[in-house]
């Protein structure tokens, strides 16, 4: 199996979870549904099996019959040497790459002209205001996490870079938004109640048509990887 091939973020992920240690296919779904994967990744219930037997096929993991304690045999998944070297090579290309453009808050910004100036103002400004809370939690998360533990690398890379990028933005847009008022000096002006209605409609139609945004202090206490334990059949 040649190192370099394409792997969907689903197929990773479960591919991953079998790299830490040996899983039964329950086990992988419990895991996936206590670090709230689901909300980083399209993983549905069912595909959690598909994507095990299609790993299995290309000789990235293989499984192993085992005795049940209290009900029929299960099949436990372990990773192979050439699921090890897909996964390392995947994870590197990950590291390596950029990130993408042209979605999310890029997207909006790409189209942001549909908007009346005080719209762009508003949308920003609580845009710059969230930001600045959940970086606030996050900061105060890994106070935390520095006192009371050694910290593993992952997760210090983790929290790290989620600061910087959000600390990056920050300044972004405390920049952007003082060009924005320079050039419409009436948006910095009381909001009229029309204005606030077609802000919240504006919101209204985004949630509708997109994910909202997980909290990120959240997201990233779910990824922590917990300590590894002896598999356990059910």
């Amino acid at each position: 199996m040649p190192e370099h091939m394409t792997m969907t973020d689903a197929e990773l992920t479960i591919l991953s979870l079998v790299a830490e240690a040996q899983r039964y296919g329950h086990e992988i779904q419990q895991i996936i549904d206590e670090r709230g994967l689901r909300e980083w990744v399209t993983i549905g219930f069912s595909s959690v099996y598909y994507i095990l037997n299609k790993l299995e096929s290309q000789k990235l993991i293989q499984g192993e019959l085992r005795a049940g304690v209290r009900g029929p045999n299960r099949k436990q998944y372990a990773i192979t040497d050439a699921g090890n070297g897909v996964l390392q090579t995947a994870i590197a290309d990950l590291l390596r790459q950029p990130r993408a453009l042209g979605t999310g808050f890029e997207l909006g910004l790409a189209n942001i002209s549909a908007l009346k100036p005080r719209q762009v103002y508003m949308a920003l400004k609580h845009h710059r205001t969230d930001l600045a809370r959940q970086l606030q939690m996050v900061e105060s998360s890994w106070q935390r996490h520095q006192t009371t533990e050694d910290v593993p690398t992952h997760i210090r890379a983790l929290y790290t870079h989620s600061m910087a990028m959000m600390k990056a933005e920050l300044e972004w847009l405390t920049g952007f938004v003082e060009d924005w008022v320079a050039r419409y000096p009436a948006v910095d002006k009381a909001l009229k109640t029309d204005d606030q209605a077609a802000i919240q409609s504006t919101s209204t139609v985004t949630q509708i048509h997109r994910r909202s945004t997980p909290d990120p202090d959240k997201m990233l206490q779910k990824l922590r990887r917990p300590k590894q334990k002896p598999s356990k059949d059910e």
